[in-house]
């Protein structure tokens, strides 16, 4: 469990209070639209905005091929080695993105980390994305360090308690108050139904992924991006200015 703690330490570090997000719901190696997502990061990105990605960045992605090689899931390979370069860009330019974890990230975490071959033998979607990055880990170590220090500093959750947002990746438990607790024991990663479905009122307006809506799942208290991008070809974009917002469709 020792890198759910790390990931909590980094959430609570500080950083600048932002009234304005833009928010990146889940990728999942979908190459030719995080091209477009980086794009509009770089053209609309102001110092005032913060960036927080709601993870998921790799699994279920585009075929094709890398250095002449085919791969099945090829995609999940060039978001995350973009990533990777978005992530250097916006240290050089001391500019602020957030990267969250998701279920998937826990895989990964799973396979390169800890060593566990469970996943890969379960997951179809999962053994294929593997296949493409070990390739490339195998081939470039600066490539594999830089993708294990990733994976080991994601961040579970952000709380913007002034501005009364909680951005997460799967959602809360409504009767649990203890976010940090919930992040220890995987809650905000994988709940659905009992989030979603909930009638009670929550604290934040909590801004989530991991289950897709073909619309944003839009309520008083729950914005919901994940537009199931492998399968649905587009990706809805959250910008968020105080207690104004409006969603970017990209396809």
């Amino acid at each position: 469990m020792k890198k759910f703690f790390t990931g909590l330490f980094s959430s609570s570090r500080k950083v600048k209070k932002y009234d304005k997000y833009l928010v990146i719901p889940d990728l999942h190696g979908t190459y030719s639209i995080y091209q477009k997502v980086e794009r509009y990061i770089k053209e609309n990105h102001r110092d005032d905005c913060l960036v927080i990605f709601l993870g998921d960045y790799m699994d279920r992605g585009e075929a094709g091929e890398i250095d002449g090689k085919s791969f099945t899931d090829a995609g999940s390979y060039y978001t995350i080695r973009d990533i990777l370069k978005l992530r250097r860009w916006a240290i050089e330019k001391d500019k602020e993105i957030i990267f969250l974890r998701g279920n998937h990230e826990i895989f990964f975490e799973n396979f390169f980390i800890d060593g566990s071959v469970r996943p890969y033998k379960q997951y179809k979607f999962f053994k294929n994305s593997v296949e493409s990055l070990e390739y490339m880990m195998q081939q470039d170590h600066d490539f594999s360090e830089e993708f294990i220090t990733f994976l080991n500093e994601l961040t579970p959750y952000y709380l913007d308690k002034r501005n009364g947002y909680l951005f997460v990746h799967a959602g809360i438990d409504p009767t649990n108050k203890d976010i940090s607790k919930q992040a220890k024991d995987g809650v905000i990663y994988w709940i659905r139904d009992k989030f979603i479905l909930s009638k009670q009122k929550l604290p934040y307006k909590v801004v989530f992924g991991h289950t897709p809506f073909f619309k944003p799942f839009i309520k008083e208290d729950k914005i919901g991006l994940d537009s199931g991008v492998y399968r649905s070809g587009f990706i809805n974009l959250l910008e968020i200015d105080g207690s104004n917002y409006k969603i970017i469709k990209l396809s």
